[in-house]
């Protein structure tokens, strides 16, 4: 099974072009009469036949729709600083999006090392990722923000922050009945130089558990990747 993406959907018309048109005709192979599932990001897929192959376009019919596809009755939420290096941070971003994370904030903090990411660039590694994992709902990337309107802002049901600060914290399964009561779960990670004092102060004070992720020290994005992994398995349990 494989699947395509496209936003260009037009009443019964779904159009494939550039990387979309390559993956599915030059190299995939297929044609003319050929059926295939598109989705397009909002949770919907579309299954449909190829009408049209003309000028690096390709035309497909719908056939039949299926809505809400492998939705999922809970939301995980990771907030992270932004790593140096970018090619592992799109590393982040499409490992986590394989394991099932649902919105991704970039926070800066006070040792944060990069303060722009590529969005542009993190938006087509979530696609491919998207299809790769054969789901529908693309993840919401949001742009840098300061971590303290981050906070300040933050909706999420249960909220917890990972850092290195030697106090006592709990693990995520100690809150686990929580994230299961209230399925809606943001976990902050913070930069390479972890969150200051004042800044872990600042979340504790706004509702956010601390919490460990183990005795060993891990890098800015395995750690995203293992918080993300530990609510999918809680909620899995």
């Amino acid at each position: 099974m494989e699947f395509f993406f496209s936003e260009n959907i037009d009443n019964n018309n779904i159009i494939l072009d550039s990387m979309e048109f390559r993956h599915c005709i030059k190299v995939m192979r297929n044609n003319i009469g050929d059926f295939i599932n598109i989705v397009d990001g909002k949770g919907t897929l579309y299954e449909g036949e190829i009408m049209l192959i003309d000028k690096g376009t390709c035309q497909v019919k719908i056939k039949n729709i299926i809505q809400n596809y492998c939705e999922k009755k809970y939301y995980i939420h990771i907030g992270i600083s932004p790593i140096k290096n970018h090619d592992r941070l799109e590393w982040f971003v499409e490992k986590s999006i394989e394991i099932g994370v649902d919105e991704i904030s970039f926070i800066n903090c006070f040792r944060t090392l990069r303060k722009k990411v590529k969005i542009n660039r993190l938006y087509k590694t979530a696609i491919t990722a998207l299809k790769q994992t054969l789901k529908a709902k693309l993840p919401i990337i949001n742009e840098p923000i300061d971590i303290r309107d981050f906070v300040k802002g933050c909706n999420n049901r249960n909220n917890f922050i990972c850092h290195l600060e030697k106090k006592k914290k709990q693990s995520l399964f100690s809150f686990k009945n929580d994230i299961l009561k209230n399925s809606n779960t943001c976990i902050l990670i913070g930069p390479e130089g972890d969150f200051t004092l004042d800044e872990i102060h600042l979340c504790e004070n706004s509702g956010f558990h601390s919490i460990s992720l183990g005795d060993s020290r891990l890098r800015t994005e395995t750690a995203g990747i293992v918080s993300c992994n530990l609510l999918n398995m809680i909620q899995n349990l």
